[in-house]
């Protein structure tokens, strides 16, 4: 996910030439904007054509121009169409400068731009501004014959100009949106505004960068289908970067890099730089990562010379709901390692990642991490009926400063088939708390330990169940959890282990509380080692 933006935009003061004036709309392409669920639209003024610089040095954009004297709307109900510009559709001519002139007609009459059927050869991006209205009809395609630098600037569709807004832009389907063959890099569709609809189309072929990258308030997309991307050029799907109450439902996403994101911009060289995320969601969406991540919230160094950022965004009150996919380096990543800002109330609601193409390597396919330097945190992250199938890796594993209040509830926890021998394991958490989850034992393998390298406070592990215990471990090993509380939780060995054991208290646990759990199942005539100071262990059956 690298964001440097090589190519900067022109100096400011060097205009671009202004958009086309409005074209007459001929009755032949007249639709009635009621059918696309646009009636009642009013027309929108256009901003004045401003260059594409990047905001200004503290991040902040820039303010807007003055507007431009508002043009003439069209009559309501008719659309555009870009034969009318001069559009071929042929695949072959060159359709840059007629599509450019039909979306700034668009913005500037709040008409919709109508692409029939037919294949839009482009040779240079397309800019958008407030109110550009875009429907691609069933097999119409906007053809990306261009390569270019990955960032924001760089992008096929884009602002005009990444200081200015472009609220109010809808790009709907069915058609599609894609690049001739994956020697055509770059981002694909780069947006900030608010109210932004993005609906039911495609983006076929794409390599470099992300397939869509967000920035706004009240986004949302719907349907959208992100396929065919390059198998390991860091290649991203949906990043939103900034804004709030982003809405993606029922999108799919084929990514060679992370697929759904949360991550604002970690490169201070990039323009919208350290930005806040609030209250999103992904809701039903689907995806495949071939070689990173499934499911993401970051906020981490992504570009330019380490030790330049100097980050203070957060990512807060986001979510993934009824979301389902396949990693390969990690599945689900709540990382917070270059922002003083904070990563808090985080949910996981019904989600799986499968991990079986993950190779076996030092990875962990859910990670939880922060990083001294930065004094960040991470809070408020809760995993509820979210599971990895088919891990390779640690399945879980949590670890850094200021980390607190992670919750796994109703998960089930699989064994790691690589050679890594733990399932869950935490360092350094305040209130870790895993709450009816079924964690399956392999041999050699550990289910639950906590506290190996930093002590884990206020942990409680409730009416779980750990089946499958294999001989010469324990299910639930507090190597460093003072005053821990496991309570109304059941421990079975695997079939013929004689050995398998239920919970041990090390020395550096102290104050542990167990109690009313059922460890009758190990058969190990000591379930329970105790080796540290004011424990409590009452009511165990078979203790």
């Amino acid at each position: 996910m690298d964001d440097r933006v090589p190519d900067r935009p022109r100096p400011a003061g060097t205009p671009e030439p202004p958009p086309a004036g409005a074209r007459v709309v001929t009755r032949r392409n007249a639709l009635l904007l009621g059918a696309l669920g646009l009636a009642g639209v009013a027309a929108v003024p256009v901003v004045a054509a401003l260059p594409a610089s990047a905001p200004s040095p503290s991040g902040a954009p820039a303010a807007p121009s003055p507007p431009a004297p508002p043009p003439t709307a069209s009559a309501p109900g008719r659309a555009l169409d870009p034969r009318d510009f001069g559009a071929v559709g042929d695949g072959s001519a060159d359709d840059t400068r007629a599509l450019q002139e039909l979306l700034d007609a668009s913005a500037a009459q709040g008409a919709v731009a109508v692409v029939p059927a037919g294949t839009y050869r482009c040779t240079a991006g397309l800019l958008l501004t407030t109110g550009a209205r875009l429907q691609l009809d069933g097999g119409a395609h906007l053809l990306k014959d261009f390569a270019a630098e990955t960032g924001l600037v760089n992008a096929f569709l884009r602002n005009r100009d990444f200081a200015v807004k472009a609220d109010g832009v809808q790009i709907t389907g069915p058609g599609t949106i894609g690049a001739r063959d994956h020697s055509r890099t770059g981002v694909v569709l780069a947006l900030y505004g608010d109210d932004v609809q993005l609906r039911e189309f495609t983006i076929d072929t794409y390599s470099g960068g992300q397939a869509v990258m967000f920035a706004g308030d009240r986004g949302r997309m719907d349907g959208v289908t992100i396929r065919n991307s390059e198998v390991d050029t860091g290649t991203g799907g949906i990043r939103v970067i900034g804004g709030a109450d982003f809405l993606a439902t029922g999108c799919s996403v084929e990514s060679g890099d992370d697929c759904l994101q949360f991550v604002p911009i970690g490169n201070p060289d990039a323009v919208l730089y350290d930005l806040d995320i609030t209250g999103g969601s992904f809701v039903g969406c689907t995806g495949t990562s071939t070689t990173s991540r499934f499911m993401v919230a970051l906020l981490e160094f992504t570009g330019g010379e380490p030790g330049t950022t100097d980050m203070s965004a957060s990512v807060v009150d986001c979510s993934f709901r009824d979301c389902r996919g396949a990693g390969t380096n990690r599945g689900i990543v709540v990382k917070n390692t270059h922002s003083q800002g904070r990563i808090e109330g985080v949910s996981f609601t019904d989600c799986s990642v499968d991990m079986s193409g993950a190779a076996d390597a030092e990875t962990q396919e859910i990670r939880i991490q922060t990083d001294p330097a930065s004094r960040g945190s991470i809070s408020g992250i809760t995993f509820t009926r979210t599971d990895v199938v088919r891990p390779v890796n640690s399945t879980v594993r949590i670890g850094g400063p200021n980390i607190s209040a992670v919750t796994f509830d109703g998960c089930t926890f699989a064994a790691p088939s690589g050679a890594s021998p733990l399932t869950l394991v935490a360092d350094q958490v305040d209130g870790l708390v895993v709450r009816g989850c079924t964690f399956t034992g392999a041999p050699g393998k550990r289910q639950l330990v906590v506290g190996p390298v930093e002590a884990v406070t206020a942990l409680a592990v409730e009416d779980s169940r750990f089946t499958d215990v294999p001989d010469g471990v324990w299910a639930v090993d507090l190597l460093g959890a003072p005053g821990a509380h496991v309570t109304g939780s059941t421990f079975t060995a695997a079939a013929g282990a004689t050995d398998a054991r239920a919970i041990r208290v090390s020395p550096a646990s102290a104050g542990v509380v167990i109690e009313q759990n059922d460890v009758t199942g190990v058969g190990n005539p000591t379930p329970i080692t105790d080796r540290g100071t004011g424990t409590e262990i009452r009511g165990n059956r078979g203790e």
